[in-house]
């Protein structure tokens, strides 16, 4: 065994954490990152047909501020106002450092960086930098972080996090393929995205993991587990099929013919209902009877053994332009994308959303692309105070592990996420320990011995290979709290993950112990809080759940869910902050709170 020391340790290299590591690393701080793969994850690997950004509108006369922001944020429900509120202060500062790093976000003559409408918001907040926005902040941020020396380790498996006889997290044990590494850290950052392993239908990248059960088996308490966010996907090649790919009108087939005409009324509907899926791509418990009837299509056939195919050679009736409602008709219109056919009007509109497909095989012209519904985006994860903070002392959370977000969320939010969180997180550390110098090995072997002898041992055993057990556990997961959830399902798949966890499994190598263990523990965390969830009134945010209610059962909008083990509760959402401020209060508190307010000034030239 091999041991590393730092100040703070990051953990994952995907947008969040390496904008963490590059403003400790810009204040001075002695910061590690380590990921198990630096190209990998959902930041690098993930995207749609112009993946969004949602931030403060900086264009045009519509007025809009940090409260406007936050409250759009707080009304998804289940969410806590501090979390809102940080989120929409720190939005622009966050987009334009990475405007400034070089992500080509788009601005008209004056300089303004438009915006437009996107999912869950009824302002123009959102913009993007095409397909691949979020793999261009990583590459910006990458480049950042090794121009200012931040050391980064790859090809780290992240096993366990390394805890002192209080529980505060000490570091982290990973496996590198051919030992185990000890890593000592005042500080810890878990910026490992998502829980990809949860669901056996997914559009999480192939290169994307999560290491959330690592904090759940450490004892930090989850929080809105029971949100997850679910969409229309190619299954081929991992992708959301969201805006214009569903904007220019395609036909879902079987192969050989269209298929979702029997779901609806009439070919207006069909033509309506398939537009707005750009708009609305992720499957909505509220809109069952709305455009997420396209979603249940698809499951619906999927259910029946029939493949389902997005065709862009064909039109799903004749002339669909005319016989579509007039806001399709209109956008199309104003995107010059009247063609005759799909194809033609997505390369009309967006060129880039085909050229991603045949850049990886797949020519739309040619060939039908296969589709499900995948789940997508955890909008819950780690519980998280106003500071990016775990219930675990000296473990930090940011980006997709951690549980910012509630019920819905905007479009696009979660890019902000990565940023807001990232920096919310590193401000904290560098105003409290994040300039001291590393503990001593010693310290750190004396305080945390036990701790990485026992874990150490644990991915040291010996097991079966727990593949097919594996396989059975998403499945089962995807079939009972998916996008349509059965209760008493989910309450059979959760008593079986409980007894599976109360057996320490393991699997045939570290590795494979590691993801067995994080698939459980997430299970358990979001059965538990799903089946909490169930006996409140209002939908399952991205997820439709049949059951019985009383009529004075509370509306779930106004809980957020906390998982600590197996036990979820509902606690009432914190409201928002009031912001704002007198500027000499503010500057007085900056000047004592702030780590950049105490930094030397700068000699003159």
């Amino acid at each position: 065994m091999r041991t590393e020391t730092c100040n703070t340790l990051v953990i994952g290299a995907g947008a969040a954490g390496l904008n963490a590591a590059d403003e400790l690393k810009k204040a001075g701080a002695d910061v590690l990152l380590a990921a198990d793969d630096l190209g990998g994850g959902a930041s690098q690997n993930a995207g749609s047909d112009k993946q969004t950004y949602y931030k403060l509108s900086l264009s045009g006369g519509a007025p809009d501020s940090v409260a406007d922001m936050a409250r759009s944020f707080f009304a998804g429900g289940s969410m806590h106002g501090e979390h809102a509120y940080a989120m929409a202060a720190l939005s622009a500062r966050c987009f334009l450092k990475l405007a400034l790093l070089g992500v080509p976000f788009p601005y008209n003559r004056w300089g303004e960086y438009v915006g437009y409408q996107t999912d869950h918001d009824v302002t123009q907040r959102a913009t993007s930098a095409g397909p691949l926005t979020s793999r261009l902040m990583a590459g910006v941020l990458k480049a950042s972080c090794r121009a200012r020396g931040v050391r980064m380790v790859d090809n780290m498996t992240l096993l366990s996090l390394l805890q002192d006889a209080e529980g505060t997290v000490c570091g982290a044990l990973f496996h590198d393929g051919s030992d185990f590494v000890a890593v000592n850290a005042r500080n810890t950052l878990l910026a490992t995205g998502g829980a990809a392993l949860a669901y056996a239908r997914r559009v999480y990248p192939e290169r994307q993991r999560g290491a959330t059960g690592a904090a759940l088996r450490a004892g930090a308490a989850a929080n809105n587990l029971c949100f997850w966010q679910y969409g229309l996907a190619s299954t081929s090649i991992r992708w959301n099929v969201s805006g214009s790919y569903q904007q220019v009108l395609p036909a879902y087939t079987d192969g050989a013919r269209e298929i979702l005409s029997p779901f609806f009324s009439g070919e207006r509907e069909l033509l309506d209902m398939t537009f707005l899926k750009g708009y609305q791509w992720p499957f909505d418990g509220r809109k069952v009877t709305g455009s997420s009837r396209v979603d249940r299509a698809v499951q619906a056939l999927e259910a029946s053994g029939r493949p389902v195919y997005l065709d862009f050679r064909t039109n799903p009736c004749p002339d669909p332009l005319s016989r579509a409602g007039e806001e399709a008709r209109s956008y199309l219109l104003k995107s010059g994308a009247t063609q005759e056919t799909p194809y033609e009007r997505l390369m009309a509109m967006n060129p880039a959303a085909v050229e991603f497909y045949r850049s990886r095989g797949l020519d739309l012209a040619r060939e039908p692309l296969p589709v499900g519904v995948c789940a997508q985006h955890a909008n819950g994860g780690l519980w998280i105070d106003e500071w990016w903070r775990t219930s675990l002392p000296g473990l930090y959370a940011a980006g997709e592990v951690s549980g910012a977000f509630g019920a819905y969320r905007p479009g696009g939010s979660a890019l902000n996420e990565t940023q807001a969180g990232s920096l919310r997180a590193a401000t904290h550390i560098l105003s409290h320990t994040g300039l001291q110098s590393p503990r001593p090995l010693e310290e750190f072997l004396a305080r945390c011995g036990e701790s990485l002898r026992r874990e150490a041992e644990r991915f040291s055993r010996p097991g079966e290979d727990a593949s097919a057990r594996l396989a059975c556990l998403r499945t089962c997961m995807s079939d009972c709290a998916g996008p349509v959830r059965d209760l008493s399902g989910m309450r059979r798949l959760l008593s079986e993950v409980n007894a599976l966890i109360d057996s320490s499994p393991c699997g045939r190598d570290a590795a494979q112990t590691a993801e067995l263990l994080d698939t459980l523990y997430v299970q358990r965390c979001a059965l538990s809080a799903m089946c909490c969830q169930s006996g409140f009134a209002g939908e399952a945010g991205h997820a439709f759940l049949s059951r019985s209610l009383p009529p004075d059962a509370p509306l779930s909008s106004d809980y957020a869910f906390e998982t600590r083990g197996a036990d979820t509760r509902a606690v009432p959402v914190h409201p928002l902050p009031e912001g704002g401020g007198w500027f000499e209060t503010v500057w007085r508190e900056f000047l004592e709170r702030a780590p950049e307010a105490r930094r030397p000034a700068q000699e003159s030239l």
